[in-house]
């Protein structure tokens, strides 16, 4: 004759398989907004030093279009020239981001969507 004692009534049981749905519905909305907001900060940082850069970088190109136009004795050489300088860094770009960039933003941003905590 089977031991009934070991057994639970099958409302315990139902009542039990609920809170563990319930739970981990719960740590998976926890899951998914802890990862969100490490998305989100790091973007906002991010955002920060890409507005940083893009302003040295453009105060960097004034400054040698300006000093190119001094040597040349004409700023609209200098500032031509440094047009030049990125029309030929656009089309290298343009040609080789197939094979390099867009090879090196998907594992960048891979690494940043799976990054594990530190704690």
């Amino acid at each position: 004759m089977p031991d009934t004692q070991d057994q639970k009534p099958p409302q315990d049981i139902i009542s039990l398989l609920k809170e563990y749905i319930t739970t981990r519905v719960e740590l998976a909305r926890l899951t998914v907004i802890e990862r969100m907001t490490v998305v989100i900060a790091g973007l906002i940082t991010n955002a920060f030093v890409v507005v940083a850069a893009l302003l040295t970088f453009l105060f960097a190109s004034l400054t040698l279009a300006f000093y190119l136009g001094e040597v040349l004795n004409s700023y609209a050489k200098g500032f031509g020239l440094v047009a030049l300088i990125y029309l030929v860094l656009a089309l290298l770009m343009a040609f080789t981001k197939e094979q390099y960039i867009n090879k090196y933003l998907q594992d960048f941003m891979v690494k940043i969507l799976f990054k594990k905590k530190k704690k």
